[in-house]
């Protein structure tokens, strides 16, 4: 398993060194962006999906670390954002993926990609974070 692993990763680091090369987009810190969530990625899609659709993997790399922040803001009653439990959790390809404790959230240990989020809309996104002072934003995509 461990030799399929790095042997996929090695493949898509290839293919995104070539794909930034190419079209002169991506540079090799925006590769170590999304080296930093591959674990993540292939957790959610599986390695064959991650390995056929390098692009798509760099554009969640891009967006975990250029368009999303979390922000703290207090709960109130008439509270207008939609909740994070309302967004399907991604556990098609790994039913091991479950939704957190919303109550424990925590931005640098949280794993975005293991929701269903809008993460390329053309609109700023908010999402509240169930129960707490938490929001989830992410800004819209640049076309």
């Amino acid at each position: 398993m461990n030799y399929l692993l790095t042997t996929t990763l090695a493949c898509l680091l290839g293919v995104l060194w070539n794909f930034a090369s190419g079209q002169g987009q991506t540079n090799p810190s925006q590769l170590a962006n999304v080296n930093a969530y591959l674990p993540e990625i292939t957790a959610v899609y599986g390695d064959a999906w991650v390995t056929e659709n390098p692009e798509a993997v760099a554009a969640f790399g891009n967006c975990f670390t250029n368009r999303m922040r979390y922000l703290e803001e207090l709960l109130t009653e008439n509270d207008k954002y939609p909740l994070l439990s309302s967004f399907p959790v991604m556990n098609k390809f790994n039913p091991a993926i479950s939704a957190i404790e919303y109550s424990q959230f925590n931005p640098s240990t949280f794993i975005p990609i293991t929701y269903n989020l809008p993460f390329f809309s053309d609109k700023t996104q908010v999402i509240r974070v169930d129960g707490t002072n938490y929001v989830i934003v992410i800004d819209p995509v640049k076309y």
